[in-house]
């Protein structure tokens, strides 16, 4: 099941960021993404651990640099969501068959692909009205907004340590 789903957010991160790049004036860049997801693919397949990391990296940076260009955000946000989700998965399942014996392993699936899937809408949702909306702050505004996120978070990490133990 975690195989599937994580086969499946590898194609979802090329083929949203291609088809980001495809409706965009920079169209050639476009196979590069989709060559990334066939090699992150196929290295799952062959075990190559490693190349998970480097192809979320690209991906990702792809995308940051498909903002810069004036890409479609929204595919650029979407192949982002999905590029994390794969890369999670992917270690989730190489955690899972690292372990000889697992209790309850598709209930363990099953938890972790509801969690993942919660945080990925929660991401998705929380990321989609800075796209449709444009709110001119100062400096001073942006940085008291920052610290007061970055504050939030460390309160919610805080409070899902102590729900953990």
């Amino acid at each position: 099941m975690t195989a599937k789903a994580s086969s499946a957010s590898i194609g979802l991160a090329a083929g949203w960021l291609a088809l980001g790049y495809a409706l965009s004036p920079w169209r050639a860049w476009a196979l590069l993404f989709a060559v990334i997801g066939l090699l992150w693919y196929v290295g799952r397949r062959r075990g190559w651990n490693w190349v998970g990391s480097i192809c979320l990296v690209s991906l990702v940076g792809g995308a940051a640099v498909g903002l810069v260009l004036g890409a479609a955000a929204g595919w650029m946000l979407l192949g982002t969501v999905a590029a994390l989700s794969a890369w999670d998965l992917d270690h989730f399942a190489r955690r899972l068959t690292s372990v000889k014996r697992v209790e309850g392993e598709r209930e363990l699936e099953r938890e972790h692909l509801r969690r993942l899937l919660f945080v990925a809408g929660l991401g998705l949702l929380l990321a989609s009205p800075p796209l449709l909306v444009t709110i001119d702050l100062n400096f001073g505004v942006a940085v008291l907004l920052g610290l007061l996120a970055v504050l939030g978070l460390s309160h919610v990490i805080a409070f899902l340590r102590r729900e953990s133990d």
